[in-house]
């Protein structure tokens, strides 16, 4: 059963007022102030976040492909020789023994030690009767061609003096022997073979020495020769501290163990006639060549030489250097304190 619906009357019309066929309709949304504050919010790190982003693209580094890890490139057949000096010492002492005895088998250890160095090398019949050999030391190499090597070593023998001389006397003989040798830098310690006897040959010559740059002899009651003999005291006997015979910002240190009892200073030669005489201005520098006899616990004595820089000071003359085994350049004094 349905139930009719009442319909409203409609309002009557007055005369004068219009009504519009259709009213628009306008939505008004009406924002929060948490989601305007979260927008706000929102825009603010839009822009920030440009310069932001340039500053970390800058300053982060630029992705780079790491390249593997190159490998050695091999060469094959190239090899850079070695000085073989010390080898061909070792073979000349080795085949110099390995004949020492006529009753020396082929397999003794001393041959099979010539043998891995020289597999083809002939080996001498024996050493003369009543020599022996003390030691080889190689005095000079070169390199022929490409691998190979000359090696000069000097064999020192020592043998009974001959013609009846009396028990325990002996003679010293120094021979020098080339031997060829071949060496190669392959890999570990490098590679040697001998590749031909040794052959005797002249020793080396004497080299040309220059002129000594110390002319001017000085007395020997001088005052650098009394100064120079304070100082060895204190340096070999140890009598005294070696620093008080010392130029200021100079150091040495005295040896250990030389057991001198008493050390004489013979002659003194020095590279300028300033240092013959007295004392002369402070700072001033010269250069000398001393010969000191140290004598030892036992009596023995024993010949030094040592080449020294003195510099004057106060009216004394003080070490500034040693230069013991080194030759000094002729040089002039140097005076007011321009010495180092």
């Amino acid at each position: 059963m349905s139930v009719p619906r009442t319909r409203r009357p409609s309002p009557p019309s007055t005369p004068g007022s219009l009504r519009p066929a259709a009213e628009p309709v306008f939505r008004t949304t009406q924002r929060s102030p948490h989601r305007v504050a979260l927008v706000r919010a929102g825009i603010w790190a839009a822009v920030a976040a440009g310069p932001v982003a340039l500053l970390v693209a800058v300053a982060a580094p630029a992705p780079s492909a790491t390249p593997p890890p190159a490998r050695p490139a091999a060469t094959p057949g190239i090899s850079r020789s070695v000085d073989p000096a010390g080898v061909a010492e070792l073979f000349c002492d080795l085949w110099l023994r390995a004949g020492a005895s006529a009753g020396d088998s082929a397999d003794s250890a001393t041959v099979r030690a010539v043998r891995a160095l020289a597999p083809d090398v002939a080996l001498p019949e024996g050493l003369t009767r009543g020599e022996e050999l003390l030691r080889t030391v190689a005095v000079r190499s070169a390199q022929v061609e490409g691998d190979a090597w000359s090696v000069v070593v000097a064999a020192h023998f020592r043998s009974a003096a001959p013609g009846g001389a009396s028990e325990g006397t002996s003679e010293s003989d120094v021979r020098y022997f080339a031997v060829p040798v071949t060496s190669s830098a392959v890999e570990g310690a490098g590679r040697f073979t001998v590749t031909g006897v040794p052959a005797q040959v002249a020793g080396p010559g004497k080299a040309k020495v220059a002129a000594s740059p110390f002319g001017t002899l000085l007395p020997g009651q001088g005052a650098l020769a009394d100064s120079l003999g304070e100082f060895f005291d204190a340096y070999l006997v140890g009598v005294g501290e070696v620093g008080r015979y010392l130029a200021p910002r100079t150091e040495l240190s005295p040896p250990r163990g030389s057991g001198y009892r008493s050390v004489a200073v013979g002659e003194v030669r020095a590279d300028s006639e300033v240092a013959d005489g007295a004392v002369p201005a402070d700072g001033t520098e010269v250069r000398v060549r001393a010969a000191v006899t140290a004598v030892d616990g036992g009596g023995g004595q024993w010949p030094l030489e040592y080449e020294l820089s003195m510099r004057s000071r106060s009216g004394r003359w003080e070490v500034s250097g040693l230069l013991a085994g080194a030759a000094a350049p002729a040089r002039s004094a140097v005076a007011g304190g321009a010495a180092k």
